[in-house]
């Protein structure tokens, strides 16, 4: 069975991410789509119909599916609509920007009895599946400190863009934080407190551009950092009682997509040896290198279609779960400096 999907949005996610991975995938078919530039649309999927107006997607009898890749502050408006259309609802990160909201989500789900889902696709990162593993596997004992890193080198804001306004839902935090957050979350569960740091640094824009955040964990600490002034910083460093890992580079799903590169292909999802992780043992100075497991974002979609077709197993990723990021996100602003 097809899933009839549309996506309302046609920005970087909308149009790279989204379609990319429901292109490659037989059971979806793409039908509608809300975005005021039709030529775009048109060009990437010429059957699709296309209208400004996203109450018209959610609205049509082809749309089983509507993604959600409007800008943060309008993610509970158009996701409300769609469940309250009858349409199972995909939301991209972040969930939602406040948790009262989230939790009305959650409740609309439940009485239109549709699923509710956010596309946490990091989860399926090959860099994070490969530090899940390892973690598992006990080789570097009891975690001490965990560190996680997404800095780029752009000191030139773009000022014109939404993400770069001092608006509800703006900055890093919500843009960056949510992937390496619910990723915390999930390696090491509920924290018992998060000590926060932002900052506005470059001249150009006017939203939050840096942020640190230190998660207690008993005498454990994991630190969540974003920078735009550095792209030389490990991706995760992980310090244990019998050895450490250090990892640098991204992973290349996100940009594959965007080179058009299918999801099917043999080198999807495939990182460069040059970028494998080492294992480091301290105490004898050896060190060993860590294969960076198979990255694989089309596995949310194989779930998402599992569940909405027969009803078996879980959502990719629960709403409940996609609410604790944001519960996270609400106490680091409330007890965070600027």
């Amino acid at each position: 069975m097809k899933i009839k999907v549309g996506i309302i949005g046609f920005g970087s996610s909308g149009k790279f991410i989204h379609t990319g991975l429901l292109k490659a995938h037989d059971g979806y078919e793409i039908t509608a789509v809300a975005s005021s530039r039709a030529k775009d649309v048109h060009k990437i999927l010429p059957k699709a119909f296309v209208a400004k107006d996203f109450f018209e997607i959610v609205k049509r009898c082809d749309v089983d599916l509507v993604i959600v890749c409007t800008p943060n502050a309008e993610h509970f408006k158009h996701a409300a609509a769609a469940l309250e259309s009858g349409k199972h609802v995909v939301v991209e990160k972040p969930f939602v920007t406040k948790v009262d909201d989230g939790k009305k989500l959650i409740a609309l789900a439940e009485k239109t009895k549709k699923v509710l889902t956010v596309f946490h696709n990091r989860r399926w990162d090959g860099d994070f599946l490969t530090v899940k593993k390892l973690i598992a596997s006990g080789k570097l004992g009891e975690i001490k400190q965990f560190e996680s890193h997404l800095d780029r080198w752009r000191p030139q804001a773009r000022a014109d863009r939404w993400k770069e306004q001092n608006i509800q839902g703006a900055g890093t935090l919500f843009d960056l934080g949510p992937h390496y957050i619910d990723q915390m979350l999930c390696l090491f569960g509920k924290p018992d407190r998060v000590i926060a740091d932002f900052a506005v640094q470059r001249d150009q824009t006017l939203g939050v551009d840096y942020f640190h955040l230190i998660a207690h964990y008993g005498n454990m600490r994991a630190i969540l950092h974003s920078s735009y002034f550095t792209d030389v910083t490990p991706r995760f460093q992980i310090f244990g009682t019998d050895g450490n890992f250090l990892k640098y580079g991204v992973d290349p799903q996100e940009d594959q997509l965007k080179q058009n590169q299918s999801p099917r292909s043999p080198n999807f999802g495939i990182e460069n040896k040059n970028l494998y992780g080492t294992f480091i043992n301290p105490a004898t100075a050896e060190t060993e290198t860590i294969k960076t497991e198979k990255g694989n974002f089309l596995k949310f979609y194989d779930l998402l279609h599992k569940k909405i077709v027969s009803g078996q197993g879980e959502a990719p990723i629960s709403a409940e779960e996609a609410l604790k990021v944001i519960e996270i996100i609400e106490e680091s602003v409330r007890v965070g400096y600027c």
